[in-house]
């Protein structure tokens, strides 16, 4: 069989860096995409998803390169008052965590509708489902990207392109020891499970959507955060 062709986007770290390992090379042609550069991965473009007119140019890279599966990991976060939000913020934010999603999608589909197969996987973030305060900009990006997910799921499951989001809830990566520090005590109580999730989970998670194990799942948001938002 021929390898399908899989896109993730931010894969050089955490989630998005879970997520590549999973894929074995011997069944997948793995693409990565990320802003800093990456020695290690043969197939590899450095792209700054906030600034859309690089990321027009990779996006008619991207038409000719026939993905079977898209991973769209790549986002970005910023904490402040909403009353003080800068439009450039905003903006950014948006660039990177929904429009770049947005017309990295329009690219491949056209592709996947031809060969009548295609996945795609939004990860996105409990707080596309819950709210809390200082987050009103983030909240908004990944509200936009699960009502995405949904309309591309109703457009295109005719094809059996099937997609399908997953929000994961607090996951112990450098980054989030690294904003939360003395925190990470106190948010384990509010987690019914009482632990932070693991990379892996997450992306063990987005390989099952992503794989040919996922016949009829479709239009979704999996929440995987240990119970937190049941609580």
């Amino acid at each position: 069989m021929k390898k399908k062709n899989i896109l993730i986007t931010g894969c050089n770290r955490g989630i998005g860096k879970a997520i590549l390992k999973t894929f074995d090379t011997n069944k997948f042609n793995l693409i990565g995409l990320g802003k800093k550069k990456n020695k290690f991965l043969k197939n590899y473009y450095s792209v700054d998803l906030s600034d859309p007119k690089k990321v027009g140019l990779f996006s008619k890279k991207l038409r000719k390169m026939e993905i079977d599966i898209l991973i769209n990991n790549a986002g970005i976060n910023k904490i402040g008052d909403f009353h003080n939000i800068k439009n450039s913020e905003l903006r950014k934010i948006f660039e990177v965590n929904f429009f770049s999603i947005h017309r990295i999608c329009q690219s491949v589909i056209p592709y996947m509708i031809s060969k009548r197969w295609g996945r795609i996987v939004n990860v996105t973030s409990i707080f596309g489902s819950v709210v809390k305060e200082k987050r009103s900009s983030y909240s908004s990006t990944k509200f936009a990207v699960n009502g995405l997910t949904k309309v591309l799921s109703a457009e295109y499951s005719k094809y059996n392109v099937l997609c399908n989001s997953v929000a994961p809830g607090v996951i112990d990566t450098e980054l989030t020891r690294r904003v939360l520090k003395n925190k990470i005590n106190n948010i384990k109580k509010d987690i019914p499970m009482n632990r932070l999730g693991n990379v892996n989970e997450i992306a063990n998670v987005v390989y099952w959507l992503a794989s040919n194990e996922n016949t009829y799942l479709t239009g979704q948001q999996i929440i995987a955060d240990g119970g937190y938002t049941i609580v």
